[in-house]
């Protein structure tokens, strides 16, 4: 497979022989001065981002790419997996949270019908304040999706 880089709309491309390649840039729009060979660095780099992430893009990459829960999920999995209802957590945002950051999240909380672990606010209150362990808030969203 050789894989090429155009400069002007920063695409990758592949192609299974060079010749196939040639032609297909020979007949592109961007013109032959677009495209240029991708190094073995940059093409590892391409197919495999996750080797070349700190801990904190990872992390927050698995938080993005974590399912939405539905709002029946979320609440069966706090009140099964932590034992708090709708009303503890609502506390708990009330007891740790100040100005925008509290407004957020208790309407979030009282009025979002699907709830992610990208929202910031959420992340926060499940990891910071009622102290679970990321890999474990990941088995147990991941579980929820079964409620």
């Amino acid at each position: 497979m050789k894989y090429y880089f155009n400069n002007k709309d920063g695409r990758v491309y592949a192609f299974d022989t060079v010749e196939l390649a040639n032609e297909w840039i020979k007949q592109s729009s961007g013109g032959q001065e677009a495209f240029r060979v991708m190094t073995d660095d940059e093409i590892d780099r391409h197919l495999h981002p996750e080797n070349y992430m700190t801990d904190t893009e990872k992390l927050a990459l698995r938080r993005k790419d974590a399912a939405y829960l539905e709002r029946h999920q979320f609440l069966t999995m706090t009140e099964l997996s932590l034992e708090k209802n709708k009303d503890a957590l609502i506390e708990a945002v009330t007891v740790n949270f100040k100005g925008k950051s509290l407004v957020k999240l208790r309407n979030y909380i009282l009025e979002s019908p699907s709830f992610s672990l990208d929202f910031e606010e959420l992340w926060l209150l499940l990891t910071t304040i009622l102290k679970i362990e990321h890999d474990k808030l990941f088995r147990m969203w991941e579980e929820a999706r079964e409620y």
